[in-house]
Protein backbone atom coordinates (compact mmCIF):
# COMPACT_ATOMS: atom_id res chain seq x y z
CA UNK A 1 0.00 0.00 0.00
CA UNK A 2 1.38 3.43 -1.24
CA UNK A 3 0.97 6.56 1.54
CA UNK A 4 0.89 9.48 0.35
CA UNK A 5 3.33 12.38 1.45
CA UNK A 6 1.05 15.49 1.40
CA UNK A 7 2.20 18.31 3.38
CA UNK A 8 -0.80 20.41 5.60
CA UNK A 9 -1.57 23.78 4.46
CA UNK A 10 0.33 25.17 7.23
CA UNK A 11 1.10 29.32 8.10
CA UNK A 12 4.74 29.88 9.16
CA UNK A 13 3.29 31.19 12.51
CA UNK A 14 1.79 28.00 13.21
CA UNK A 15 4.29 25.34 14.38
CA UNK A 16 3.96 21.54 14.07
CA UNK A 17 3.63 19.15 17.02
CA UNK A 18 7.32 18.09 16.53
CA UNK A 19 8.65 21.54 16.44
CA UNK A 20 6.56 22.11 20.34
CA UNK A 21 8.39 21.53 23.39
CA UNK A 22 7.00 20.92 26.28
CA UNK A 23 7.66 23.13 29.89
CA UNK A 24 8.61 19.38 32.06
CA UNK A 25 11.40 18.77 29.02
CA UNK A 26 12.22 22.29 28.68
CA UNK A 27 12.82 22.37 32.10
CA UNK A 28 15.09 18.97 31.86
CA UNK A 29 17.45 20.78 28.94
CA UNK A 30 17.93 23.77 30.64
CA UNK A 31 18.59 22.00 33.53
CA UNK A 32 16.31 23.94 35.85
CA UNK A 33 13.55 23.08 38.16
CA UNK A 34 10.53 23.86 36.67
CA UNK A 35 9.11 26.69 39.04
CA UNK A 36 12.75 28.77 38.01
CA UNK A 37 11.84 27.99 34.52
CA UNK A 38 8.36 29.61 34.81
CA UNK A 39 9.79 32.71 36.61
CA UNK A 40 12.45 33.11 33.88
CA UNK A 41 9.47 33.15 31.17
CA UNK A 42 7.57 35.35 33.42
CA UNK A 43 10.04 38.11 33.23
CA UNK A 44 10.97 37.34 29.54
CA UNK A 45 7.55 36.71 28.20
CA UNK A 46 8.62 33.63 26.41
CA UNK A 47 6.85 30.72 26.12
CA UNK A 48 3.12 30.06 25.29
CA UNK A 49 0.38 28.45 27.70
CA UNK A 50 -1.29 26.04 25.37
CA UNK A 51 -4.97 24.80 26.25
CA UNK A 52 -5.53 21.42 25.85
CA UNK A 53 -8.84 18.89 26.64
CA UNK A 54 -7.92 17.99 30.34
CA UNK A 55 -5.26 20.73 31.51
CA UNK A 56 -3.66 24.01 30.68
CA UNK A 57 0.89 23.84 29.87
CA UNK A 58 3.24 26.13 28.92
CA UNK A 59 5.36 24.93 25.78
CA UNK A 60 7.68 26.68 23.56
CA UNK A 61 8.96 26.79 20.17
CA UNK A 62 13.08 25.82 19.30
CA UNK A 63 13.69 29.58 18.72
CA UNK A 64 12.19 30.52 22.15
CA UNK A 65 14.12 27.13 23.53
CA UNK A 66 17.15 28.72 22.56
CA UNK A 67 16.26 32.44 23.20
CA UNK A 68 15.67 31.13 27.18
CA UNK A 69 19.48 29.39 26.59
CA UNK A 70 21.22 32.34 25.62
CA UNK A 71 19.37 34.29 28.59
CA UNK A 72 20.13 32.05 30.70
CA UNK A 73 23.82 31.35 29.66
CA UNK A 74 24.35 35.07 29.40
CA UNK A 75 26.32 36.51 26.77
CA UNK A 76 29.43 34.90 25.36
CA UNK A 77 32.81 35.90 23.79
Amino acid sequence: MMTSNKRTNQTTNEPTRRQIIDESRAAYLLGLPKEQLREICDMSGLGQLEVGATAVRLVFTYEELYRLCRLIVGPTS
